[in-house]
């Protein structure tokens, strides 16, 4: 880690615009204050990035930015973070900026038409082309973040405004192995898993919340996703082959957590898809118990908790998929699963939203 990235206490109190003895007070009165990463001679320094992240939350300013993954695709990851983003947006009343990393791009061609995506997507105008443009760092850049984000996205009565999008690309699925090769382009000075962080610090103190579609895998492409997240969720289909990654998602997001020296908080496991047959509600007592697959041998990684509300197996989501359907309600876009995602959606804020201190 560079200097610039340490900050003492005289650093804590510049940022937070206190005295050192309140920066000091809070170290004793508050147990999740940091802990510094060093004591040096002149005294203790910690992250700067964690600290301002503290700072944040401590005074309210939170942008809480989630992940959500699966490792196996048609689980219903998209339209659970599409959801979940459209009822924080219209119901809850926050600005939510929606970023599609998933290369299959499900999500964009969700919130906007194939043809406003098509236009993004030549003109530049998506993730595919913010790494594209760290691959050939001597070319001039295409991708500028203010040009990319759409404004008032959603099949629900032609937008909702308070929603946004950083749409994917197809064009991703060419280019993300390469990722890990931009250090090497930059004369490793560009670092291939802060590309995205770099890119939107700008505008993110602009939203509430920002919802975060990884791709069903944890390449780099996930991980930059990770690197600016507070939270993550896992949706899955309670049964065998859905539920088989989890673990492994939750012990490589643990040991990345501790290579950034950025807490990524894992805030649960949602149901989706579920019926009424042995094997969901064998699979959702288990989670419910927390001892699904490897989380109950010793030693293990403890499994997040299940969320209470769980979301069933319906055809109306695939009607709500199509952005000229003319869906003016929530009602209409999700059917049966609108109620159990409204809960879905509190759940998700109270957790957030609740004082850390």
């Amino acid at each position: 880690m560079t200097s610039e990235n340490l900050v003492g206490i005289a650093e804590i109190a510049e940022m937070a615009k206190v005295s050192k003895q309140a920066v000091n007070n809070w170290r004793v009165r508050y147990d999740n204050f940091p802990s510094p990463i060093q004591n040096l001679q002149s005294g203790p320094v910690w992250n700067r990035e964690v600290i301002e992240t503290w700072i944040k939350d401590f005074k309210g300013e939170t942008t809480h930015v989630l992940s959500f993954i699966n490792l196996k695709g048609g689980v219903g990851k998209t339209t659970t973070a599409v959801g979940v983003a459209e009822i924080l947006a219209h119901e809850q009343r926050k600005h939510v900026l929606f970023i599609d990393l998933d290369p299959q791009t499900n999500a964009s061609v969700t919130l906007i038409s194939e043809e406003r995506w098509a236009d993004l997507d030549q003109k530049g105008h998506t993730v595919a082309q913010l790494f594209a443009d760290k691959l050939t760092p001597n070319e001039q850049r295409r991708f500028d973040i203010d040009q990319a984000i759409v404004h008032q996205v959603s099949t629900i009565n032609d937008g909702i405004a308070r929603l946004d999008l950083l749409a994917s690309s197809m064009r991703l699925i060419d280019i993300q192995d390469q990722i890990p090769m931009i250090a090497l382009s930059g004369n490793f000075t560009a670092n291939p898993l802060d590309i995205l962080k770099n890119a939107i610090s700008l505008i993110l103190n602009r939203y509430d919340y920002v919802i975060i579609d990884c791709p069903p895998s944890l390449g780099t492409v996930t991980k930059n996703g990770l690197r600016i997240s507070t939270g993550y969720i896992i949706p899955t289909i309670p049964d065998i082959l859905s539920t088989w990654g989890i673990y492994q998602i939750i012990d490589n997001t643990e040991r990345f957590s501790k290579d950034t020296g950025r807490p990524i908080q894992p805030l649960g496991i949602v149901a989706t898809k579920v019926q009424a047959n042995n094997l969901h509600r064998r699979v959702i007592a288990d989670l419910k118990e927390q001892r699904l697959g490897r989380f109950g041998e010793a030693g293990a990684l403890p499994q997040p908790p299940l969320f209470e509300n769980s979301l069933p197996q319906t055809v109306t989501v695939a009607r709500g998929a199509d952005v000229n359907a003319d869906i003016r309600t929530f009602k209409g876009k999700y059917g049966s699963a609108y109620e159990p995602l409204q809960g879905l959606t509190e759940e998700i804020r109270v957790l957030c939203e609740k004082k850390r201190p």
